[in-house]
């Protein structure tokens, strides 16, 4: 059983990772089109918690009010960062990596993913918030290393 769980959960957290790397490109389209998906059903992103954490229809109502309420920063800041890429990207191959302007490139880059990492920390513990200490505890476990792991930020497509 254990081993079910552990494989479950790495499907799970793969599943979640596809999830933000394959959005990521998505950027670039309009708020209006990102703002709901299958009509204003239930958000897929979302499914997963309420099933996998099982909560009651109160408590994943006040998720998606909050995940919706937090969208547009998450979408502001998508923009941002794949600003800053295309920026660095640009500056890196003129063949100067010693100008300043890379430099500062870069410095802004690192500042657009912290500014992320920061915004993503304090939607994930306000959602943790309308949950019970053991599902709050689950969420966080799964989610933080997306967040704040080795690998966090290092997409290709994004946050």
């Amino acid at each position: 059983m254990k081993r079910g769980f552990l494989i479950f959960l790495t499907a799970l957290l793969v599943g979640i990772v596809g999830y933000f790397v394959t959005r990521q490109p998505r950027c670039d389209t309009s708020g209006e089109e990102m703002a709901t998906h299958d009509g204003g059903s239930l958000l897929p992103e979302l499914k997963w918690l309420h099933h996998e954490l099982k909560l009651t229809d109160e408590q994943f109502a006040k998720v998606k009010e909050r995940h919706l309420a937090y969208r547009p920063t998450c979408e502001a800041l998508c923009m941002k960062v794949a600003a800053s890429q295309k920026k660095v990207q640009t500056l890196a191959q003129a063949r100067n990596i010693a100008s300043p302007e890379l430099s500062a490139a870069l410095e802004e880059q690192a500042a657009v993913r912290a500014e992320c990492q920061k915004a993503m920390l304090k939607h994930l513990h306000e959602t943790a918030a309308v949950m019970s200490p053991n599902q709050a505890k689950h969420y966080l476990d799964t989610m933080l290393p997306q967040i704040i792991g080795p690998d966090a930020g290092h997409s290709p497509g994004g946050h």
